[in-house]
């Protein structure tokens, strides 16, 4: 999950869900909640993107003069950094998307589904609500031009997501099998409602001409 440090200031702005810059742009947004999810062993994708995510690729050349990140984040002392932090972020969600989508092929993966769909909406909201507080508050037009490349970036994927049949078809596997539902707390059934409404209001049961 994205470290809470990077967006510590951001996501104070919306404590009722996550994403609310995006709410212009995505009309039917994952809401990221507190729900209480048991601790579960990081994932060999997730073990290979610890240094891409917390070392994004110094391309760009730091000032000498800086030596604290952005909201105290180590890596965010160059503007670029910020989207290198963007695409390793959406490299992330990407894999983690894809280990969604496969959940079916493991009754393990099943019961985890909900959690990584929260995981995945946290990931991303995370960095596009810090973007949203950086191109609307830095006074640094480089600043606001990397802010507006990676908040962009990660909504153009998030709109993806946000009618991802493969995805609302894992999800359905779950919300209709009472054996994984009996094993949810209510908290994290609460959120799979969340997911599956989110889903539903945007027709995605239909055929794609009808949806269309």
């Amino acid at each position: 999950m994205l470290p809470r440090r990077a967006v510590s200031i951001a996501s104070s702005a919306c404590s009722l869900s996550r994403c609310r810059a995006c709410q212009r742009r995505i009309p039917f947004r994952f809401f990221a909640t507190q729900t209480k999810f048991p601790t579960i062993p990081a994932s060999s994708d997730d073990v290979a993107l610890v240094s891409l995510f917390d070392r994004p690729s110094p391309t760009f050349r730091r000032s000498p003069l800086s030596t604290t990140g952005l909201f105290g984040h180590p890596s965010l002392t160059y503007p670029d950094a910020l989207i290198s932090l963007a695409d390793a972020t959406l490299v992330r969600a990407q894999l983690l998307t894809d280990r969604i989508l496969r959940a079916r092929e493991s009754r393990d993966e099943l019961l985890k589904v909900v959690k990584n769909l929260d995981r995945l909406s946290d990931m991303l909201c995370g960095v596009i609500d810090l973007s949203e507080l950086i191109r609307n508050a830095h006074p640094d037009p480089m600043w606001v031009r990397a802010a507006d490349h990676a908040y962009d970036t990660l909504c153009e994927f998030m709109n993806v997501l946000n009618t991802h049949v493969g995805l609302y078809e894992v999800l359905k596997a779950v919300m209709t099998d009472p054996s994984i539902m009996s094993t949810l707390s209510s908290e994290a059934y609460k959120t799979a409602l969340i997911f599956w409404l989110d889903f539903e209001k945007s027709a995605i049961d239909l055929p794609s001409a009808q949806r269309k």
